[in-house]
Order: C-alpha cells, then structure tokens, then sequence
C-alpha cells in the first residue's frame, strides 16, 4: 500500500468522526429544546395579547318576558242615593280629594221633615193617651180588688193601655224610619280617594241606585296583568316583582292570580299589589311586569364580544390551545340560543373549561399565536 493511500484513509476516518461529533452536538441540542418545550413553551413575542374566558357548562337559561296589564283601584265605587228625590246640593266636584265620610251631595227633605213633625205629634198624642189609660187602670185595679168593679171591665182597660202601648212604639218606628231616609239623603264618602267623574246636576230628580259621582281609592293602587296559564303557575303569592308604568318603575308585590281563564286573552288575571305611591302612577295606566323563567338545554354562557358571524346561521368562537410556541386561536362553531344585552347562551363545539377568547375576535384567525392579557 501507498503512502498517499493510508493518507487518505486517515483523513477520512477523521472527518466522519468530526461529523459524528457534530450530529451528536445538534441531536443534545434539540433534545435540550424539546425538553424545554415541554416544561413551558415559550410564548413568542409577536403573539397577540386577549382577555381569555373559561367557560363552564350550564343545564339552563332564564327568559324574561313582558306581560300587559292596566293599574286599578282597589276600590271604585259610582255613588248614588238609596232613595228617589230631587238633588238639591253637589258639595263637591270630579277631581276633589275627599277623606271618608264626608258628604259629597244632598236630596230635597223637605217632605220627610214635615212627615217626621206629624210623627212625632202624633207619638206625643199617643202618649197622653196612655198616660190617661195607665192612670185609669190603676184605679181601677183598686176598685176591683175591692169589689166594686168586675173583671171584664178592668181587663178593658188593661187592653186599652196595652193598645195605646203599642200605638206609642209604632209612632216611635215611624220616627226613626224618617230619620234614615232623613240620613239617606245625604251621599257621603264611603272611603277616602278622588272623584274621577260626576253624572248629575242640581235640579234632577234621581231613581233609587242612579249614579251621582264615581269616587277612586287613588291610596292604594293596584295592577292587573295577564298571564298565560304556563307562567303562572311558577308565581308565588306575596314574591315581589318589577313593574313598569308609564316609563316610571315600580315595586309590587303578587297578591294572588284570579281562577278563572279569560275568554278572549286565554289568560289568568294576576293581581299585584304596588308597594309605593308614585305620583304619575294613576288609574287607567297601561302597565308591564317582567317575569322570569328557567328553559332547560343545554350550553356554555360568552360574551357577545366573544363571537363573530359565520355560515348558515351559524357564528365563530375562538378558544386559545396550547401549542409548542405557547397559545394559538382555535375555531370553533357556535349556535346562539338567547342572547341578552351583552352575553348569550350558546351550544356547539365549545367544551368545558375551554379558554374562550372574550373579545377582539375580528383580528384573529386560526392557528393565529395569541397570549393572555387577563384570564377569568
């Protein structure tokens, strides 16, 4: 052999080895790097920063619903006079405030005075009479307990006081019969509130029941609401609800739900208490309880923030999942079941404790390296 040729050889023995030697420099390296991957990927400096949101699945989502009524008085009443007469005085007019008892308008009694003054002269009569009868049958009695006078003529005159008696009490009744009518002649308040309307004038003459003023019991308001029959089973009598009058809000409190369907809403009336007096809350007014209630299915609560529109109907979510680099954007497609002012409840191929990306969700695409600004 030549000496070029074991020169040769030599040579490239030492330059496999060096190469060997470099292989295995470079294979301790990505070991190194995997090795390192594996503990915590470094996230890369160009990720973009998002407010991640782990979601949590839910077996339900509440539906608040607006159900119509109109605020009423408790009570209403439209007073008239118990007997026939001419209306000779209104005291007072629609729009008063008026407490209980006062009297809002008077009938002519003329004539029942003038009975009454006859009754009583004549109960005055009866009442000299028996006077005179009494007396006479105590002396009587004398003269018969001595013989002198015989029993049918003394039972004559006990009768007779007896008669007269009885003449006195009736005259007495026929007194205080035009006392009442005396006092039916005056309407008064049965309650406190305001008189909302007025159906008659001095000088007409009134049938027994005929309306003169309606009188409302402004205190204590109340509200009728319908509800459908499904909804109102889930209400408690006394739960407290939110209601809404005329742009103004107001606390009421359920006082109970009337039994029987009406024919045209096919509805139950609910009856609600309001527990404040507010000043633009009057009889009349058109009214709105929200009510909530619980719809079972299944799905994850996001932000709205959190979506973005996709196909057939369908939108996108992004979840943040690991990767080598740290956290890339993953889609993912959703369907919107209810949606409120700013979350919705959505179901899809979200997962429990999935990192939802809770906003900027225009500026991310797939696969995008992404990091967490804020986590909740």
């Amino acid at each position: 052999m030549t000496r070029s040729s074991i020169s040769f050889r030599a040579a490239t023995r030492s330059l496999a080895f060096a190469l060997a030697v470099l292989a295995l420099g470079f294979g301790s390296a990505a070991l190194r790097s995997d090795a390192a991957g594996d503990d915590a990927a470094p996230e890369s400096p160009s990720a973009l920063p998002v407010e991640l949101l782990v979601v949590q699945a839910a077996g339900h989502y509440p539906v608040r619903e607006l159900h119509a009524g109109r605020v009423q008085s408790r009570r209403v009443s439209e007073l008239g006079f118990e007997r026939a007469g001419r209306l000779v005085e209104v005291t007072h007019d629609q729009g008063d405030r008026v407490e209980a008892g006062v009297v809002l308008a008077r009938l002519d009694t003329r004539e029942l005075r003038a009975r009454r003054r006859e009754a009583i002269a004549q109960r005055e009569r009866i009442q000299a009479e028996l006077d005179l009868a009494r007396s006479t049958t105590s002396r009587r009695q004398q003269l018969h307990e001595t013989g002198v006078l015989s029993a049918q003529r003394f039972d004559e005159t006990t009768y007779a006081e007896q008669s007269l008696d009885s003449q006195r009490a009736a005259a007495v009744a026929a007194i205080e019969r035009l006392d009442v009518q005396i006092a039916l002649s005056e309407l008064r308040a049965p309650f406190a509130g305001t008189l909302a309307q007025r159906f008659a004038d001095e000088g007409t003459v009134l049938q027994p029941g005929a309306p003169v003023l309606r009188l409302l019991e402004d205190a204590n308001l109340e509200v009728h609401v319908g509800i459908p029959p499904s909804a109102a089973s889930r209400l408690e009598p006394g739960s407290l609800h939110a209601i809404e009058v005329e742009g103004l809000a107001a606390d009421a409190r359920l006082h109970a739900i009337l039994p029987t369907i009406d024919p045209d809403t096919r509805t139950l009336t609910a009856v609600f208490h309001l527990e404040s007096r507010e000043p633009g809350i009057r009889h009349g007014a058109l009214a709105r309880v929200s009510l909530e209630s619980r719809v079972t299915a299944a799905g994850f609560w996001v932000p709205l923030s959190a979506l973005a529109e996709g196909r057939r109907g369908l939108w996108t979510a992004y979840v943040a999942v690991p990767a080598r680099t740290g956290l890339t954007a993953e889609r993912r497609q959703v369907e919107i079941i209810h949606a409120e002012a700013d979350r919705a409840f959505v179901r899809g191929t979200l997962a429990d404790g999935d990192r939802v990306i809770a906003g900027g969700v225009h500026r991310i695409v797939p696969g995008m390296a992404v990091r967490a600004s804020s986590e909740g």
